[in-house]
This record gives structure tokens, sequence and C-alpha cells, in this order.
């Protein structure tokens, strides 16, 4: 989920009436091997932001398994936090396709779903429907947490989420200030506020997963996020800590475009 939003040299945001719109392009690896390039679109207004993106194993990984992942969404400003009015997430793995349509109600209080196909409960969890009240997607939380940190407040905090498949608990901790070095060409290099990541499964999630964990350790997951213009505040570098080694994401400075 994080690899899809995570926000083509850079150049000044295409404006319109409708808000402004950035091109954010992410390269993940492995240590030195190519996991997958995600690349989206937002449109951020005043009151509402939309959301398209896409994700696509490369490498060696692709030769593994062939997975690609795509999300839109449109979310809007209540009070102080964003709040998801749509969202449409959708995954292919080799010949398998999963997809699942959520919207909220007027009120934003109830999350509904479709989903196809539907939750095998021998291999998931199950969501009841009070797990649907009170959520919003993880997008929306980010930039709930984005708009905060810009605000000069920290980026501690917890949110209650819902993606149209897991239920979540999201919590944000201050790492604080990190001065990053460009391990890549294309990487950013300078000041960064880190900010502990944790996602605590709810529902939802497999039964049976080396993947998901129930740890408190909120030094697991880390996100850098970095001001690259006035009230821009953004994910440059995500890094995720797993039983097998860790997985680093990196904002493409050369092919973004803010």
């Amino acid at each position: 989920m994080a690899v899809f939003g995570t926000i083509p040299t850079a150049q000044s945001a295409n404006n319109t009436h409708d808000g402004s719109v950035y091109d954010f392009v992410y390269v993940t690896e492995w240590g030195a091997t190519d996991v997958g390039v995600s690349v989206s679109r937002w449109r951020i207004a005043e009151n509402q932001f939309f959301l398209t993106g896409e994700f696509n194993a490369s490498g060696l990984v692709q030769l593994m398994a062939d997975f690609s992942g795509h999300v839109n969404i449109k979310a809007i400003r209540d009070d102080k936090s964003w709040q998801g009015q749509q969202l449409v997430i959708a995954s292919t793995w080799g010949s398998q396709t999963s997809v699942a349509e959520t919207t909220w109600s007027h009120d934003g209080r109830i999350a509904t779903t479709k989903t196809e196909p539907t939750p095998d409960l021998e291999e998931v969890y199950p969501i009841d429907a009070a797990m649907l009240r009170g959520v919003t997607d993880p997008f929306s939380a980010m930039m709930t947490m984005l708009n905060r940190l810009d605000a000069g407040k920290s980026c501690s905090g917890i949110f209650q989420i819902y993606d149209g498949r897991r239920r979540a608990e999201l919590s944000f901790s201050d790492l604080g200030i990190v001065e990053l070095d460009p391990d890549r060409a294309f990487a950013f290099g300078g000041k960064t506020q880190l900010c502990g990541m944790v996602s605590l499964p709810l529902g939802g999630h497999r039964r049976k997963s080396r993947f998901t964990s129930r740890s408190s350790n909120s030094n697991k997951t880390r996100a850098y996020i970095a001001r690259l213009a006035p009230g821009l505040l953004v994910p440059v570098r995500i890094e995720v800590d797993l039983f097998f080694g860790q997985i680093v994401t990196r904002l493409d400075m050369k092919r973004s475009r803010f």
C-alpha cells in the first residue's frame, strides 16, 4: 500500500483551477536488487485531493513474481484532517486479479466495500461492520500527518485506517531530525524529519504470514520526510526491516515533478 502512494528533473508543479498537480516516481530496492517502481499523480486543492498511482515489479522480482498494483482515490478535508471518499485498489499477481472498491458515507463515518474476489475467511481474518466505522484510508492518514508537520507539530499520531481489504491501526512516532546523504544518483540529500510507522493489523490480514507482525517496534518502518517546496512535505525515503533484510523506497528526484 505504501508503495503506491509514496508520492516525472524537478520542475514547478502544474497549477490548475482544480489545484496543484504533482508527479512522483519512487524506486524500491532490496539491497542492490530492483524490486519495483511506483508512479503516482496527485492533484491537491484546498479542500480535496485526487490520487492515481501504480506499482510494477521490476528486475529479478518481476521474473519471480509478475506483480502490479493500481490505486485511485478521492478525499476531502474534514476540519484539520483528510477523509477518504472513494478508493479503488487493484492488483494483479500472474493471472490472478483482485479489486476492492470502497466508498464512504456522506459524513465520512461508514465505509462500504465491493470486492472481487470475496475474501477467503479460511486465509484471512474477518472484518465486521463495527470495524468499518470511523476509519479513513491510508493515504488520507498520511496527508493529515504531513499537514501537521507543515504546521510545525510532531508527526506523532494514531489513525484508524482501511484500504478495502485490510483494517489496521496506523501510528506515527517522532524520531527526530536526520541529515540524509544521497546514496543513489537520483536520491534526495539534505535535512529530513524521521518518523517511525507501525501498522497494527486488526482484520483482513492473512492468518499465516511472516510479513504480518503485531510488534510495536516503531523503528521497523521509517519514513524520511523533506520539504521540497513551500507547503510541500514529501516522504523521500522509506525503510522497512523484514525478516529477509531491508527494503528501501527512494523518491527519484530526477524523474519526479513538483
